[in-house]
Formats: structure tokens, C-alpha cells, sequence
């Protein structure tokens, strides 16, 4: 929804994202009101328990969809928040209230009576609840919230959930707090360079701080001056004229390529340099002016091909294995080949994922999961399962797939992980299998 918001107010033709967008809209609300619970409330997977954080992230999106005006079902969003406020009145833990209390737009009693043991988290979010609801204590907490900046970002130590501190998602909403109260607070700039330092690539750490990430960054952009700067006039030929900048980019003060950016178009924002060649230990990226009136910033990304493949595991607070209960290199077609996975954690880890891809000329047979976990996928590649926790005791799983098309076919390393923490993994080895007509 956000995206179709920036497209429109920058007036960029979005007859192809719409069709896709609707799409995915539909096949999405759909899903989030097959989870809804009979009591109204959601959990983290299908079966396990309704969840009060979990019931909060959906009565949020929900009501964001209904006011950036997409249909929502009201009946769904009424029931989610009338479970939410019974979730609320019982929750002991202040991020998680914090976090009700901003989904619904009310119930500021409890947080504010408590403000002085509120997280720079909970105290964001309550800033935005109260600056939306137009109380005037917003400035009061904005104004503990700006004091307990470690420099350019936000932490929340002692988070609920294994998360580490939260500080992308704490910066980001502490960002949010700034603009709605104190737009010129110098901390917002210094905010905003820390959480573009922390982007791995064209994403962050996990999807939960990507989204807001993005949410906070759309906030600070200017969108309807950027408008003007992008406008087309469709009576002057359509198009602004290209206004090109040259500038060089040169690896270790030796090899240089050439980079053209064109000012009047911000679609065509990203460009590749190719090196050969990298030395062992440092190496240093330089950008060279050309054009004695170009000035830019610059975001970087580096990435690295290896020519070598991996043969060894990889053990970073989990561990994983999977055995067959036939040898890979000895299928025919039509076999049916059991595959178990055994998952162990260094300490008790919550909220974790495990992909176990198959051969390509296996499919997984749906329904075929089988052990203790909250939800099993079979995708065409691979069989994915999900837990609420994972200790240090092994968690053994087997699905079973079938042998479709004969081949040799690589198998990629299996995989274990906290979903919110990319930092806590493990990686098996990868395998081959062949299977004969």
C-alpha cells in the first residue's frame, strides 16, 4: 500500500505494478482472515496460540490498509481490536502494551502512568499514539525519547522476544516520533544516515525491519517536493531533458571504470561497476569528480563472486543435518525418498525457520511433514518448517519426496534460523543426487 501511495504521488505510470499489486492485495487479506482466530485474535503460525504481538502487528496493518483506502473487511478489523483491548488490559510486558496501544489509538493510561521504565521502543510508540489522538503529553515523552539517543540511533535492551536490542526498529519509529513532534530535531538526519548504514544490500536485517525501515525512510523523503522535481508535462513531449554527470570509480588507485548519471531521472538510480580482481585483505573504493559541478552521495554495495564450492558445514548458534533414508546417488524414478532433518540450538532460540531444499528432479509430497513445529510448507523446492522454539535438545523432523525426473542434480546446503535474527543460523553440507529412468 505504501508503495502504490509513493508511486502516485510521484506520478510515475504504474500500469504493470497494479496489476501484480492487486494480486498480491487480495491473495493477502485473504490469508490474514483465514488466520484470524474465532476469538478475533491472530497467532504467530496456524496452530499455536492467539498472540496479543502478533494480534497487534495485524489489527496495524489492517487499519493502515483502511486508511491509505484499501477495502477492509469491518467486521475482521472490529473484531481484532476489541480482542486486542481484552490483550491489552492483561499485558504486564510495557513494549508489547506500547505496541497495542499504538495498533489501536488509544489506552494511554497504563504507558503514561509507567513512562519512566518505557524503552526509547515503547516511548516512540507512544509518542506517535498520543500525537495522533492530539494529547499534549507526546512533547513530554518526545523529549525522553530524544535524551535516551545513543548518538545517531536507539536501542531497547532486554527485548520480549531473542531479537537482540531492536535498535532498526527502535530508530525507526524513534525517527517517526521526531518528525510528528519536532521536525527540525538534529538527531533526525544523524538517524536516518545510521539506518541507511545498516542496509545489507536492497534490504535490512529481517522483513519486520525492512518494512518499517522503509515506512520511516518514506517519511523523511519529501515525497510531494520530489513530485515536482520528477514531474512530466505531457504537452512539452513527455519527458524532462537528460541532464548527464560523469564520474569515475577506481579500485585500489588502479582500475577504473566510468559511471553516467542522468539528474532528471531518478528510476535509473543504480549502476554496476565490474572489477576483476580483489587483493587479499583491504581494498579501497574511490569515486572521482569529472564533471567539475557533480556533487554526490553515494550508497555503496559490494559483492563477491567465488569460484570454489562449498563443501563444509556452517554452525553459528544452530546446527543442522539431513539424512535420507536412502543413498541420493542410487534413486530411480518414482522413488520415494524420506528425508530427516535434525535441528539443534546452542540456547534456546524463538521463532525459527528450517529450509531443506530437495534435487530438481524431486518434488516434495505435500502433507508428508512430520515432528513438533507450528507449520510445514511444501514448496517445489524445498520443504520449509516453522517452530515457536528450538533449544538445545535436537528437534528431529522428516518429510518425504518423490523422484519425477531423472538427472544428476546438485542439492543445496539445508538451512536453520532465527526468523528475526540473521546472525543465529546453520548450514549443512551440500549433496548431489542421481536418479535413472
Amino acid at each position: 500500500m505504501l508503495t502504490a501511495e509513493v508511486l502516485s504521488k510521484l506520478r510515475i505510470p504504474t500500469e504493470q505494478f497494479n496489476a501484480s499489486f492487486q494480486d498480491m492485495m487480495t491473495k493477502g487479506m485473504k490469508q490474514i482472515l483465514v488466520l484470524q482466530r474465532p476469538s478475533g485474535g491472530w497467532g504467530w503460525f496456524d496452530h499455536d496460540p492467539e498472540d496479543p504481538f502478533m494480534t497487534a502487528c495485524a489489527v496495524q496493518g489492517l487499519s493502515e490498509c483502511d486508511r491509505l483506502g484499501y477495502a477492509v473487511d469491518p467486521v475482521a478489523l472490529r473484531r481484532g481490536r476489541d480482542r486486542l483491548r481484552e490483550m491489552a488490559k492483561e499485558e504486564k510486558d510495557l513494549n508489547r502494551l506500547a505496541y497495542a496501544v499504538y495498533a489501536l489509538g488509544e489506552g494511554f493510561e497504563r504507558p503514561l502512568a509507567e513512562k519512566d521504565a518505557l524503552s526509547p521502543y515503547a516511548q516512540a510508540l507512544l509518542v506517535l499514539a498520543l500525537h495522533k489522538a492530539g494529547r499534549p503529553e507526546a512533547r513530554d515523552v518526545a523529549r525522553s525519547l530524544a535524551a535516551a539517543a545513543r548518538g545517531d540511533h536507539w536501542v531497547t535492551p532486554n527485548w520480549y522476544y531473542k531479537w537482540d536490542d531492536v535498535a532498526i526498529e527502535t530508530t525507526a519509529y524513534a525517527v517517526q516520533a521526531l518528525l510528528a513532534i519536532d521536525p527540525g530535531n538534529p538527531l533526525i538526519p544523524k538517524a536516518v544516515e545510521w539506518l541507511l548504514a545498516q542496509r545489507q544490500g536492497n534490504r535490512w536485517r529481517s522483513t519486520k525491519d525492512t518494512a518499517v525501515a522503509i515506512a520511516t525512510l518514506l517519511r523523511t523523503a519529501g515525497l510531494d517536493a520530489l513530485a515536482d522535481a520528477v514531474g512530466r508535462d505531457p504537452g512539452k513531449g513527455g519527458a524532462a531533458p537528460r541532464v548527464l554527470r560523469k564520474v569515475g570509480v577506481v579500485l585500489n588507485g588502479g582500475e577504473r571504470r566510468e559511471i553516467l548519471v542522468d539528474l532528471n531521472d531518478p528510476l535509473r538510480s543504480s549502476f554496476e561497476a565490474h572489477f576483476s580482481r580483489l587483493n587479499a585483505g583491504p581494498n579501497q573504493v574511490a569515486f572521482e569528480r569529472i564533471d567539475e559541478d557533480s556533487e554526490f552521495r553515494f550508497d555503496l554495495e559490494l559483492g563477491q563472486r567465488v569460484f570454489a564450492e562449498r563443501m563444509d558445514s556452517e554452525v553459528r548458534g544452530m546446527s543442522i543435518r539431513v539424512d535420507y533414508d536412502r543413498p541420493l546417488d542410487a534413486l530411480r524414478l518414482g522413488d520415494e525418498v524420506t528425508a530427516t532433518v535434525t535441528v539443534s540450538a546452542a540456547e534456546a532460540a524463538d521463532y525459527v525457520m528450517v529450509l531443506s531444499p530437495i534435487p530438481a528432479g524431486c518434488e516434495v509430497i505435500r502433507g508428508s511433514g512430520q515432528g513438533a513445529f507450528a507449520r510445514f510448507e511444501a514448496r517445489y523446492e524445498k520443504a520449509i518448517f516453522f517452530f515457536r522454539t528450538v533449544g538445545s535438545e535436537p528437534v528431529r523432523l522428516t518429510y518425504r519426496m518423490r523422484c519425477s525426473f531423472a538427472g544428476r542434480y546438485a542439492v543445496p546446503p539445508a538451512w536453520a534460523g532465527i526468523m528475526y535474527n540473521e546472525e543465529v543460523f546453520g548450514a549443512g553440507a551440500p549433496a548431489e543426487a542421481l536418479i535413472r529412468p
